[in-house]
């Protein structure tokens, strides 16, 4: 299996080092990193000096870098795939659902944290300034309603569940979310996943530890962003199976990074 070596920025690249760091993690390090990825020590150390005077790094006490708040608020949020399907309960058909109409659309860094904080837990445009998605979440809702918060969303919307809908179509009726495309999506992360599981033994320590990082990074990705929808609407099987499958793909690459990573030394 050939995996691209450089489909990473590096700010992304920095910030997910730093995510699955268990300590802070130093300017040295991040560019010896970054050469697995064809990223030049300049560009890496000019990027931290960006992430820092933009809040999103810290330089601790000890040296290396570490989340700064709002950057740590999607790490802790994203720290909980492993247990996407224990976060849901059964469907009663009812709906959770935010009015953001009175809120406006004029500044567009707080419209783009109203849409990324709403994205990350799933809801979509039902109509002009609501937004919906099934209530089939295990979680209380005035505590959806500070976690949205803490991810950008403005305290004056108003999130609420609705138990029945009377419209001409229902949010399930309509195309709301790509459901075969998510359907899809499971089975094939599922498939690369134990494709590299299979043969990565046969790689160097370099190549494993980057092919881990860039495939592990996709698979996160999709299910931090994935919107939670019940069986009734999804594969949820699938979407277990996938969730299961980085379980396992996560415990072999964190043994590989923590190998490379002592390996380089941490300065």
């Amino acid at each position: 299996m050939s995996v691209r070596a450089q489909p990473h920025s590096a700010k992304k690249l920095i910030l997910n080092l730093v995510k699955a760091a268990d300590q802070p993690i130093s300017a040295p390090t991040l560019v010896r990193m970054g050469a697995l990825f064809e990223l030049e020590a300049n560009n890496i150390r000019v990027t931290l000096n960006r992430l820092v005077a933009q809040g999103l790094l810290i330089l601790s006490d000890q040296g290396g870098y570490i989340f700064g708040q709002e950057a740590q608020v999607f790490a802790d949020q994203q720290k909980r795939w492993h247990a996407l399907e224990q976060s849901l309960k059964q469907w009663d058909g009812s709906w959770l659902a935010i009015y953001v109409a009175n809120l406006g659309r004029r500044d567009r860094k707080q419209l783009r944290k109203r849409e990324r904080a709403t994205t990350l837990w799933g809801f979509r445009e039902f109509e002009q300034g609501l937004l919906i998605r099934p209530d089939n979440l295990k979680i209380d809702i005035a505590i959806l309603k500070q976690n949205l918060v803490e991810l950008g969303l403005e305290p004056q919307a108003c999130l609420f569940r609705a138990s029945e809908l009377q419209c001409e179509q229902l949010p399930s009726d309509l195309a709301l979310w790509p459901l075969q495309q998510l359907n899809d999506k499971y089975l094939e992360l599922t498939a690369e996943m134990q494709l590299w599981l299979t043969d990565y033994a046969s790689k160097s320590l370099q190549d494993a530890a980057r092919e881990s990082f860039l495939i592990g990074d996709k698979v996160l990705h999709e299910i931090a962003y994935d919107p939670r929808l019940p069986g009734e609407m999804i594969n949820s099987a699938s979407r277990q199976n996938m969730v299961e499958t980085m379980i396992q793909f996560n415990a072999v690459g964190r043994a590989i990074w923590s190998e490379l990573i002592a390996t380089v030394g941490n300065d």
